[in-house]
């Protein structure tokens, strides 16, 4: 469901023209537990049960166009899940982490997405950015007189989270940056902090990329070297799992296009 208005903006660049929508959804969700979940050795649960529930979300979504010059794209959308077996991997005292259903969860939040692109003759800038509040929060009933997890966030999930990804790019060169960011993630179902690993920090992402591409007949070809995490940050994902400090990569992509003619 959706309502739109778009409209002329007058002055230096009269071929612009603004565009808001109003949209809104319902979702049925069922996800069946993956094989992973079930069968993983060590860990894996074969008595899962399949997630359900609904999500509802509502959005403003605006776009300002100009066919010579640019294009800006923006949106904000609320929404708001209740689900049930919620299925989530946590950690065991043997050492390994398993799954479980997590009866009641109630995910809600924030997400704002923006687009914008500029061409200046041979030029062009594109960027992509979003950032996400998130509270997942379980709901469910304590299963023991010392569970206090119950109105706690759970465990692994960002309460906040941004992306931020540019590129530039000159005839057949580009050239792209990728910033990626999320806040503190609990450890514990009880959200307490008695320790330095009953939290994961936050951290910050950096990757850089140059990308040639080529064409040849009906195929395309890109050669493009990345640099990964490019401040040498340290981090970790998961408790007690060091991810890669700077590391770098050299990508080939082939890219057959039958059916379509050479120039």
């Amino acid at each position: 469901m959706h309502a739109a208005h778009s409209g002329r903006l007058s002055g230096r660049h009269p071929l612009a023209a603004l565009r808001t929508y109003v949209q809104a959804s319902i979702a049925r969700n069922y996800r069946y537990p993956t094989l992973n979940d079930l069968y993983f050795q060590p860990g894996g649960n074969p008595n899962l049960a399949p997630e359900k529930g609904f999500t509802y979300d509502t959005g403003l979504e605006f776009t300002l166009k100009s066919d010579e010059l640019f294009t800006l794209k923006g949106e904000a959308t609320v929404f708001d899940s209740h689900i049930d077996d919620w299925i989530l991997w946590i950690p065991t005292t043997k050492g390994y982490w398993t799954p479980r259903n997590v009866k009641q969860v109630h995910s809600y939040g924030l997400e704002l997405k923006g687009k914008a692109s500029l061409r200046l003759g041979e030029w062009t800038l594109w960027m992509d950015a979003n950032w996400t509040h998130t509270k997942a929060i379980n709901k469910s009933e304590p299963v023991s007189s010392e569970d206090k997890s119950t109105g706690k966030q759970l465990v692994y999930i960002p309460e906040y989270s941004s992306a931020l990804m540019t590129q530039v790019s000159w005839k057949d060169f580009f050239f792209i940056y990728k910033y990626n960011y999320y806040s503190q993630r609990y450890t514990t179902s009880s959200n307490e902090m008695y320790t330095k690993r009953d939290q994961l920090g936050a951290y910050y992402m950096n990757d850089v990329s140059l990308e040639k591409r080529f064409k040849w007949k009906q195929t395309g070809v890109s050669v493009k070297f990345s640099v990964y995490n490019l401040f040498n940050e340290e981090y970790i994902s998961v408790l007690s799992r060091p991810m890669p400090r700077r590391n770098y990569g050299f990508t080939v992509s082939i890219n057959p296009r039958w059916g379509h003619k050479s120039n």
